[in-house]
């Protein structure tokens, strides 16, 4: 089960689960938003598009989460957030699937947790 889609972010789950990191991009003015929306909070276009992103990021916080809140995922998990290497205002939370614990300031890239059904959420390694 998949949290939260709604009209605006239902392309970015879908992408996901073809193990595809995309992200919604102004066409007018080229700022990266997150999490989708209709409008840019930038310059207040209409005019935007679904753009691949590499993948690539830093850890900027992390969380250790002791109750599970989704089917499937097992608690105890940490939680990392991770500034986009296109963008670094763009700070995206995915589930921690690296070997040691996770450190701020640390490189890390996207994988995709698959889940039943054909889902699949974000991690970070």
């Amino acid at each position: 089960m998949i949290p939260g889609i709604d009209r605006d972010s239902r392309p970015w789950w879908e992408a996901l689960s073809r193990h595809e990191l995309v992200h919604q991009r102004c066409d007018d003015c080229g700022r990266w938003r997150w999490p989708p929306r209709a409008m840019c909070g930038e310059c207040g276009s209409f005019a935007w598009s679904w753009q691949p992103v590499t993948g690539d990021g830093v850890v900027v916080s992390h969380i250790r989460t002791h109750h599970s809140f989704l089917p499937g995922i097992e608690a105890p998990y940490s939680t990392v957030f991770v500034a986009l290497a296109e963008q670094d205002d763009v700070v995206l939370p995915g589930f921690w699937r690296g070997d040691s614990e996770p450190a701020i300031g640390q490189a890390v890239r996207a994988v995709f947790v698959d889940q039943e059904g054909g889902e699949s959420l974000l991690g970070w390694r």
